[in-house]
């Protein structure tokens, strides 16, 4: 029998049953595949700095899976404003500052990454497929309410050989 081993997952807190049925989905996969997902969370709290105890818990694990889901939608904005480069956004939906904070630490700390990203989710920093390291594969979300796409659960097996 295999032993399973902790691999970090970060995610915003989830706001709706799509998101909440897409994480369990996740989690189902990897306990699957005899990982077990944490992250900071309910039961992991501590009374420091939240980057401490993440470092803690990042440093305990194999690897880190990362997943854009939507935490804010801008319906109108602007980038470098007042500048000759200022360009208006509409419908801007991003994550949560915190995947990008978890997702840095977790590539400093040399976990192999496996990056999600809900398709509406902005691309830039750890989502951004043009700088990132890892492939980052984009989904829909409301189409995984039922089960994982086939798509996700290869991704999925991939990355548990490639930490295995």
């Amino acid at each position: 029998m295999k032993s399973t081993k902790n691999v970090f997952i970060s995610h915003p807190t989830p706001h709706n049953k799509y998101q909440e049925v897409f994480l369990s989905h996740i989690r189902s996969e990897l306990e699957k595949h005899e990982l077990h997902p944490i992250n900071l969370g309910i039961n992991n709290w501590s009374f420091k700095s939240p980057l401490q105890p993440i470092k803690d818990l990042i440093d305990n694990c194999v690897a880190a899976i990362i997943i854009g889901l939507e935490r804010h939608h801008c319906y109108i904005g602007y980038e470098k404003e007042f500048t000759k480069h200022s360009k208006e956004t509409t419908h801007k939906y991003t994550s949560s500052p915190w995947v990008q904070i978890e997702a840095g630490m977790a590539y400093q700390a040399g976990l192999p990454l496996l990056i999600l990203k809900e398709n509406i989710i902005y691309s830039e920093g750890i989502f951004d497929p043009q700088v990132s390291d890892s492939f980052v594969f984009d989904f829909e979300l409301r189409k995984m309410q039922k089960q994982l796409s086939p798509e996700i659960k290869e991704i999925i097996l991939s990355w548990t050989k490639h930490i295995n």
